[in-house]
This record gives C-alpha cells, structure tokens and sequence, in this order.
C-alpha cells in the first residue's frame, strides 16, 4: 500500500434542499456507497434535520443538516466531495480531515486547560 492510499478520518457536513427533506436516508445511502465503493468505512452518521441557514442560499433560509464520519483513501474523499458537487438537493457541504488530535485537544480544553485574558495571558482566577 502506498502513502496516497492510507486511509485518515473525515467528517462532511451537507445540507440539503428543505424540500428534499424527505430524500434524506436516500441521499445519505448514495453518499455512504461511494465511500465504501473506494474502500473507506463510514463510522458515523447524524441526521441534524432542518435547521435555520446561517444566510440564505438559493432563496432558501432553511436547510437539512447531516453529518457523515468515516474512514477512506483521500481518493474516496475526492470522488465524495465530487458527488456533492453535482448533486441537485445538496446547496452547502464541507469535507475536513479529521485529525486523531483534534479530539483529544477538544476534551483537554474543556477540562483543565487555563481560560485565557483577552490579551491571550492565562485568566486570573476570581476571589
């Protein structure tokens, strides 16, 4: 196996079209069978229904959010993030390679990681 097909973790986010809606699941299927066509594992799925759009896209101010964790070659990746592009329900979506990292890092800040000042030296703490 070389370099370009070690597999690394991945989330999307994509939001569909309120009025497809309905398709989710198939959507969410198509999306799935890709990923596992090109040799990757989806670890995660969450379905975040409608939810208010940040601005508007396409005159639309609402969106279904779904969430998809998995494990692939960056091809997969690539061919994933080609399928959303040409997908008519799909009006956002975003790939990230998600580092192991990233968790741990998430979990050390909410724990005991010192708040820091506005001007980024440690907060003081309060009597």
């Amino acid at each position: 196996m070389n370099g370009s097909d070690q597999p690394f973790r991945y989330e999307t986010l994509f939001v569909l079209h309120p009025e497809q809606a309905g398709r989710a699941k198939e959507f969410i299927e198509r999306f799935k069978r890709i990923v596992e066509g090109l040799n990757g594992t989806v670890t995660h799925v969450e379905e975040w229904g409608i939810r208010d759009l940040a601005y508007r896209i396409q005159k639309q101010t609402k969106g279904y959010y779904s969430l998809m964790q998995f494990n692939a070659p960056p091809k997969a990746a690539a061919e994933l993030d080609r399928n959303l592009k040409l997908s008519e329900g799909v009006i956002r979506h975003i790939i990230v390679r998600a580092d192991e990292d990233i968790a741990g890092a998430r979990a050390g800040a909410e724990k005991g990681a010192p708040k820091k000042s506005a001007e980024g030296e440690p907060a003081k703490p309060q009597p």
